[in-house]
Parts: C-alpha cells; structure tokens; sequence
C-alpha cells in the first residue's frame, strides 16, 4: 500500500512541476474516482482536472513517457467500466466543458471534452436550431 501512496505522490508532483496545477492524489479523490455505474472499482494514481489543452498536452506526455495509463473522464459517457483506471484519470468536466461554437449552416457544433449534451441542447435551442439538425448529415 505504501508503494502505491508513494507513486501517486510522485507522479502528482511531478505533474505539478511540470506547471498542472490542478492535480489530485489524495485518497479521498482516488477513492471517489475508482467507480462509475458498472460494478469495476479501480483506484486511480492520480486525478487530474485540467483548465486548457497545455495541462493536457502536460499529462499526456508524461504518462507516456512514464508508461502509465490515461483514461479520459468526460460528461458522464462510458460508465460502464470505460471512465476508471489505474493510472491518472483525466476529468474533464470541471472546467473543458463549454460549447465552444455552433454553425448552423454547416450543421457543426465544436465542444470541449466534459461538456454535457444538456448543455448543447440548450444552446441549441436558444438560437432556434434542434440538435437534430446538427446531427442529421443526410
């Protein structure tokens, strides 16, 4: 157990030094991350919530220089065992989780990763176009 306490602090630290300031690896967080709706319970390493593609580009490089599995954590998809992982959990919805742009006559909508489909819908809505729309590429 110790071994595992001391990885997790190792790779938080170095995620922080690396300028990712929103790095969780307390066992509190790792603990509410080691589960979705399936009946899977893995803890993670370390979670990371980032702010911009640089803490990504961040974490993703150093997970694969280090050899450690990413599991990518948006909206709430894949809750079947598909959003938890033993090495860092990269959450997305608390702060990549805008509508960054909707183009109604090209019927194309940009999101970031951890945006909820709600959210679309609504803005959808409120310019008068049905996501329907969007999706229907006939």
């Amino acid at each position: 157990m110790h071994t595992v306490v001391a990885q997790s602090q190792s790779l938080a630290t170095a995620l922080r030094s690396r300028g990712v300031r929103h790095v969780r690896d307390d066992d509190t967080t790792r603990a509410a991350y080691s589960s979705d709706a399936s009946l899977y319970r893995v803890v993670p390493s370390a979670v990371v919530l980032p702010r911009d593609a640089d803490d990504v580009a961040t974490t993703l490089a150093l997970c694969r220089d280090r050899g450690i599995p990413l599991t990518s954590r948006g909206a709430g998809t894949s809750v079947a065992g598909n959003a938890i992982g033993a090495g860092v959990i990269l959450d997305f919805s608390r702060y990549l989780n805008q509508v960054v742009s909707i183009d109604a006559e090209a019927r194309t909508a940009v999101v970031q990763p951890g945006t909820v489909h709600a959210t679309l819908q609504d803005l959808s809505d409120r310019r008068g176009i049905h996501l329907a729309q969007l999706l229907d590429q006939s």
